[in-house]
């Protein structure tokens, strides 16, 4: 069996688990820097916890197409390595922002991971999320790159964690790069965040 789809199962039974545990379960197995000194296993229980259905559903979804992809590629045990790395990378970086109480959940950092890893190892693959219509990995990793990215800065919700998701990306990306070479790597990105500009502008030409 698919470890991803494992991982997206966990993903609903952590959701259940806060649904039924409420406030309490929240509290004791949420990722913090309070939580991560008393009980270190809060790294682990805290990404597979989620706070809503919206959070769940985003999450699976992404989940699967970019960690299918990833574990076709580079196998079981790799994909397993880059997602638990991703997610305690953006746990880690998450405490220099937030208050030692300040409790994160979510997969969110973990499947960043797989977003960097994959949009430089399986590129063209295509994915129909979250759009109607087929869009190869890399075009639809950089967009959600470049969303974080436009989310950090504005501070679109402050319920977001832009800046673990930015540890997982890394982490992703830092595979990604050792596996492909810098330099097919970085054309990849490049050529990528050319056909994302060009594609609006050949809209408006097509539109006018």
């Amino acid at each position: 069996m698919k470890l991803t789809l494992i991982l997206a199962a966990l993903c609903v039974v952590g959701f259940v688990a806060v649904v039924y545990g409420g406030e309490d379960f929240y509290n004791a197995y949420g990722f913090s820097l309070n939580n991560l000194q008393s009980n270190p296993a809060v790294l682990i229980t805290s990404i597979f916890m989620h706070g809503s259905l919206e959070h769940l559903l985003s999450n699976v979804f992404v989940l699967l197409f970019f960690g299918l992809a990833v574990e076709a590629e580079l196998g079981k045990r790799k994909m397993l390595l880059i997602f638990f790395l991703g997610a305690f990378a953006g746990d880690l970086l998450s405490l220099a922002v937030y208050a030692p109480d300040q409790i994160a959940i979510g997969a969110s950092a973990g499947i960043f991971a797989l977003v960097g890893v994959a949009m430089l190892v399986r590129p063209l693959d295509l994915s129909f999320y979250p759009l109607v219509m087929p869009i190869p990995l890399a075009l639809l990793g950089l967009g959600y790159a470049l969303y974080n990215a436009y989310g950090f800065v504005v501070n679109l919700d402050p319920e977001i964690s832009y800046i673990a998701h930015f540890g997982g990306l890394f982490v992703g990306l830092a595979f990604g790069l050792r596996r492909e070479g810098w330099k097919k790597g970085l054309k990849i990105i490049a050529i990528t965040f050319l056909v994302m500009i060009l594609i609006p502008v050949l809209w408006m030409l097509i539109k006018g």
